[in-house]
C-alpha cells in the first residue's frame, strides 16, 4: 500500500464523519444539493486512440457518446469564483453507468490536491482530487482545455492521468458538443463510488471518505 493509502485508512472515517455533518448541515440550510446546487447538462464525446490498461474501462481505446454536468460547487453567482465541477457519465455496452467526478485544482504537486476557484467553467485544469485505484496502484485523472473554446462555444479537452507523485500522460479527449448556454439541467444524478468506472474503482479510504458525505446530505435535503 502506497504512503498516501496508509495515511488515508487511518484519517479517513473521521474526515468522513466530519465532511457528513458539514454538507448535511448545509443540505438543511438550504433544503437542496449542499454542493454543485445547480447545473447545466451538455452531450460529449470522449476519444481514446489506444488502449490504457492501467484505466480500467476509462482507458479502453475507442469513441463514446456521453453527458457532462458543469456546475459550480457552492453555487455562488457567476460573476464571483467558485469552484468548478465536471462531472461525465457514459454507458458500457451491458447499459452500466460510468461516472466521474472532477474539480477545478491545479496539476503539479501540491497543487492537484487543491481545489482552486475560478470564474469560467473548463478554463483550466480539473482533476479527480483524490486517487482511483489502477491496475499497478493508484492514479488520478485530470482534464483541461486543449484549445480556446470553437466558434458557438463549443470546447474540445484533453484527458490525462497520473500517479498521484508522477507526471501526467494525455491518453485521450473529451469534447464538448453544445455550449454550455445552450443547455439545461437534468436530473442525473452522479455516484462517483457506485458508478465508478468498471476497473476502476475508488482507492477504499476514499469511498469512506466520501460515504457519509453523500449519504447524509441526500438524507438532509430530502427531508
Amino acid at each position: 500500500m502506497s504512503g498516501l493509502g496508509v495515511l488515508g485508512r487511518y484519517v479517513a472515517l473521521p474526515a468522513g464523519v466530519a465532511l457528513g455533518g458539514v454538507t448535511a448541515a448545509m443540505a438543511l440550510a438550504r433544503r437542496s444539493r449542499p454542493l454543485h446546487p445547480r447545473g447545466v447538462v451538455v452531450p460529449v464525446r470522449v476519444v481514446v486512440p489506444d488502449d490504457v490498461p492501467e484505466l480500467g474501462s476509462v482507458g479502453r481505446a475507442g469513441t463514446r457518446e456521453a453527458v457532462a454536468r458543469v456546475s459550480r460547487a457552492v453555487g455562488l453567482p457567476d460573476r464571483l469564483p467558485d469552484i468548478q465541477g465536471l462531472a461525465v457519465r457514459w454507458y458500457d455496452d451491458d447499459g452500466v453507468p460510468a461516472d466521474l467526478l472532477l474539480s477545478s485544482t491545479g496539476t503539479s504537486l501540491p497543487t492537484r490536491f487543491c481545489l482552486t476557484w475560478r470564474r469560467r467553467p473548463l478554463a483550466g485544469p480539473m482533476t479527480t482530487l483524490l486517487p482511483y485505484t489502477g491496475r499497478t496502484g493508484p492514479v488520478l485523472l485530470g482534464a483541461w482545455p486543449s484549445s480556446a473554446p470553437r466558434p458557438g462555444g463549443t470546447a474540445t479537452l484533453d484527458l490525462a492521468w497520473a500517479r498521484p507523485l508522477g507526471p501526467w500522460q494525455v491518453f485521450g479527449r473529451l469534447d464538448v458538443l453544445r455550449p454550455l448556454e445552450a443547455s439545461g439541467e437534468s436530473p442525473i444524478r452522479f455516484e462517483p463510488a457506485g458508478n465508478a468506472p468498471r476497473g476502476l474503482p475508488l482507492e477504499p479510504w476514499v469511498a469512506s471518505l466520501r460515504h457519509y458525505a453523500y449519504r447524509w446530505a441526500r438524507a438532509a435535503y430530502r427531508t
